[in-house]
């Protein structure tokens, strides 16, 4: 029977005639969805006569690569193709051509810039799709709004903000470029909506702002409910459906003021006039995904591609955003010295006077000053009270030597209550019967204090009084303007009604003597974020010597002049942003063949590798090429199996 069925030809497939493609530009020009950098590149495709109209730059497409169904986007259509098999398409996904020609060139920049692919960058930059969000009918319609007199007095704070207001307002907003530290005794988000309002009460242009997350996202949108007409939200928390119809809703020109997170900095608006980015170094600007971009610079990169404006705020100003300012690619926009002396909150400091009245006041974690500033607060309203550690010991150490304690699998120990048993952090097992490796005691210390841990400190010296915690495990936004302790982390710092009366910014040294090249810059972010929610001339104490440039900073309020100065130290030590940084992760032998091959091709410092970590610097002016030889170099490994290997990573946050 086998015999008798090879005797039967077999049918060939037949093969599609060229009459059968369309007839204009049967050429598709389609970007895979592909992570590996040499499948990185622009792949054609024939286009069936039957698609011949769906087909158009910017709609999704399934493809056949490698005999099987992948996704993939359309970029153009041409008349030919250099290729010599030219498969067809399989199906288009929808009609909507979510990638416009401006979208797809900011793909491609931040690709380059980050040493990246196009399809990693797609994928952050348009939502999933959605059949029925994309089906949904249009709910919105334009609509202008209307500046008020308080719009004009939040930015007659700032040196030359009534300027820029005006400038938005008669729609002369091409090439600003601003950098804003807020002013304090005032809620940031006015700042954002006046220029909102101003951009919007012109007939034409749109909007951007971006916000570190989902909560930020909730107040600007509270406070501009009479434009809900004309505003789409892009942020993750909002599920597919909504996403992807809001994302909808951007890309057909329905809304013209758009408020998202992280992702939100590609949105398709329409006639984009100004770019609004608020507290630029958070680090939930840093996309956690390969390529590892982030906000700030993809806003920067999006305002010369589109020729619009940009605004980066923060509590305090960024070395980056410095940088901005000393080139003269950006203006700065500061409080006016009239507007601190009557607002700014009254910075105090350890210092000889202190220590005189305290002699335990330099090494004490809450010194005199900060229970006597916290008992004062309470008689008029709620004190923050700011703790730079969650949880309740998270870091414990040995009585004896001061080693600290470790797990058998090398993990840290921490406690959890005040009567539980020691835990390790990594594997999670219990240490009851714990004992040092160093010297063989057997007692443990605390050597950090949590906010849980403080938070019983207060309330024991403090009996009756309400207590409060705020951390990424029991999160609290808003507290009354009652009298009450709240004790926060960093980034969960309740808003209180009608502000705080006293702020407590606790293990400040700490905070200043952690490793890395941001702990001083981070520091002072972070102090400021909390000063900005008091109420005016409210006190702020910072429990670390006031000598310090940062404490001073906060002291004087002018984190412009922290930055400065951060900025001449990095200028003279050749780090960034003085210079452009390329962390290269994978096993060290293959970290050390890119790193010598990219030393090949272009002046650059390394440092390492060690630990599977190395380290390339290079100038600002060789920045360009930086990312190119980066990506020439990923591209040939990524064609030889036998390469192992390499994660780049361009500009990250932290050295």
């Amino acid at each position: 029977m086998s015999d008798q069925l090879e005797l039967v030809p077999r049918r060939a497939p037949r093969a599609r005639k060229q009459a059968e493609w369309a007839l204009v530009d049967p050429i598709a020009q389609v970007r895979i969805d592909s992570p590996l950098p040499h499948l990185d590149r622009i792949f054609d495709y024939a286009i069936p006569v039957a698609m011949a109209d769906e087909v158009v730059p910017g709609v999704r497409v399934r493809v056949r690569f490698s005999g099987r169904l992948i996704n993939g986007v359309v970029v153009g259509r041409i008349a030919t193709s250099e290729a010599k098999n030219v498969r067809p398409l399989e199906r288009v996904l929808g009609s909507e051509p979510v990638l416009t020609a401006e979208t797809a060139a900011l793909v491609t920049a931040v690709a380059e810039r980050f040493a990246g692919t196009f399809s990693d960058v797609f994928r952050s930059a348009v939502p999933p799709r959605h059949a029925r969000a994309e089906s949904a009918p249009a709910t919105r319609g334009p609509m202008n709004a209307e500046l008020t007199p308080d719009d004009w007095a939040t930015w007659d704070r700032y040196t030359h903000g009534r300027s820029l207001l005006q400038r938005a307002h008669e729609g002369r907003l091409a090439d600003v470029r601003g950098v804003w530290s807020a002013a304090p005794a005032m809620p940031w988000t006015a700042d954002i909506v006046a220029l909102v309002r101003a951009v919007l009460s012109q007939d034409c242009g749109g909007v951007l702002v971006v916000l570190p997350d989902a909560w930020d996202v909730k107040q600007i949108c509270n406070a501009t409910q009479e434009l809900a007409a004309t505003r789409a939200v892009l942020s993750a928390d909002l599920g597919p459906e909504r996403r992807y119809r809001e994302f909808c809703s951007v890309l057909r020109g329905e809304s013209r003021f758009v408020v998202g997170t992280r992702t939100a900095v590609f949105a398709p608006v329409k006639d984009l006039r100004l770019i609004v980015v608020w507290d630029d170094s958070d680090e939930a600007g840093w996309d956690p995904q390969a390529p590892y971009w982030n906000v700030r610079d993809v806003a920067a990169v999006r305002s010369q591609l589109s020729d619009c404006s940009l605004l980066v705020g923060a509590p305090a100003r960024s070395t980056e955003t410095q940088s901005w300012c000393e080139s003269g690619w950006a203006r700065a926009l500061e409080p006016e010295r009239s507007w601190l002396r009557a607002h700014a909150p009254i910075v105090r400091a350890i210092d000889s006077a202190d220590e005189a009245r305290d002699p335990a006041a330099a090494s004490a974690r809450i010194p005199h000053t900060a229970w006597s500033v916290a008992k004062e607060g309470l008689r008029t309203g709620p004190v923050l009270i700011q703790v730079p550690r969650r949880g309740y010991l998270p870091a414990l150490a040995c009585q004896q030597c001061r080693e600290s304690a470790l797990c058998s699998c090398g993990g840290p120990l921490s406690l959890r209550s005040q009567n539980s048993t020691p835990q390790c952090q990594w594997c999670g097992k219990l240490a009851g019967a714990w004992s040092c490796s160093n010297c063989f005691g057997t007692k443990l210390r605390a050597s950090s204090t949590g906010v849980e841990r403080t938070a019983e400190e207060f309330g024991r010296a403090f009996p009756g009084t309400p207590i409060i915690w705020s951390s990424s495990e029991q999160l609290h936004r808003s507290v009354p303007g009652a009298p009450a302790l709240v004790v926060a982390t960093p980034g969960a710092e309740p808003v209180a009604t009608g502000g705080y009366s006293a702020v407590v910014l606790l293990d400040a040294r700490t905070q200043l003597h952690r490793t890395g090249l941001r702990s001083g810059e981070e520091a002072v972010r972070r102090w400021f974020a909390a000063s900005l929610l008091a109420r005016p001339k409210a006190h702020v104490i910072v429990t670390a010597d006031h000598a310090l440039t940062a404490v001073q900073a906060l002291v004087r309020w002018d984190s412009a002049w922290f930055a400065e100065r951060e900025l001449a130290d990095r200028k003279a030590t050749g780090l960034p942003p003085d210079s452009r940084a390329a962390v290269l992760t994978g096993e060290n032998s293959a970290v050390a063949e890119v790193l010598a091959e990219l030393a090949k091709r272009l002046p650059i410092r390394v440092l390492g590798p060690t630990d599977g970590h190395g380290i390339a610097l290079a100038s600002r002016k060789d920045g360009t090429q930086l990312a190119a030889q980066l990506h020439a170099i990923t591209v040939t490994r990524s064609a030889k199996a036998e390469a192992g290997v390499v994660h780049v990573h361009l500009d990250p946050r932290e050295l």
